[in-house]
């Protein structure tokens, strides 16, 4: 069986994910701040079995127990492959640094750097003595090698999650392939939040509205199918940030 952990699986692309991934050779393992039974129901009729975990990844202090449960969910004397889909991603609050609350900072870089950082380092730990396939994919941003007005936290916890995908590879491969994958502009959730801001708070907003004006979004779906190619391919570049398109 393969087991598939997949953070922020209750929207967006985290929901595509899930749909593509779900068959009867799957256990997915699936975390969300809010309720998903209707979603379990869903991928339940297409032969996968999934465990949801609800849980703020914001709560970074309390990390272990989600880890902890994971773990014992995942069978690894039978498992064949153990996969970590870094996902949930968290924009908000946007604007020039120094202008929003400093809490919904602090919360940013939990969601988009601490909490994935230490579901890595829970990953790799908890699956020292395991022989079958390992990977893990960490969903990275064009943010993270470019500078946007108004989103320092999230192209700095971004561009982090890219070093944190080239030291894994560096210390780990091949027992751990960890790969980024940059899904480029796609029709999420997210996407409508950033068309909705203010010039003032993000410089570029007319860029990203034109693009859906356009239809030059990506499609979820098409970009699951994509990331799902990658991460069970059979041989995959650790530390390479792949993108869609």
């Amino acid at each position: 069986m393969k087991h598939i952990i997949i953070t922020g699986a209750s929207k967006g692309l985290g929901n595509a994910l899930a749909h593509e991934m779900a068959d009867g050779n799957t256990v997915l393992h699936l975390i969300s701040r809010s309720n998903m039974e209707g979603l379990r129901d869903t991928l339940s009729r297409k032969g996968a079995r999934v465990i949801t975990y609800q849980f703020d990844l914001s709560r970074t202090d309390a990390m272990h127990v989600l880890t902890n449960q994971l773990f014992k969910d995942i069978n690894l004397k039978v498992a064949t492959w153990v996969v970590l889909i870094n996902n949930a991603g968290l924009l908000e609050p946007i604007g020039p640094i120094g202008k929003y609350d400093t809490d919904d900072y602090r919360t940013n870089l939990e969601v988009n750097f601490v909490a994935p950082t230490l579901l890595c380092h829970e990953f790799i730990k908890q699956t020292a003595s395991y022989t079958g396939m390992l990977r893990i994919l960490n969903v990275s941003s064009g943010a993270a090698a470019k500078a946007y007005h108004g989103w320092s936290h999230y192209c700095a916890t971004k561009a982090g999650i890219d070093m944190i995908t080239q030291s894994i590879a560096l210390e780990h491969a091949p027992r751990v392939g960890c790969v980024g994958y940059n899904p480029g502009r796609t029709d999420t959730n997210m996407q409508d939040t950033i068309r909705k801001m203010k010039e003032d708070d993000f410089a570029n907003v007319d860029s990203f509205v034109k693009a859906w004006e356009d239809g030059n979004l990506n499609d979820p779906l098409l970009v699951a199918r994509h990331m799902k190619d990658i991460i069970l391919a059979d041989d995959i570049e650790p530390g390479k940030i792949y993108r869609f398109g």
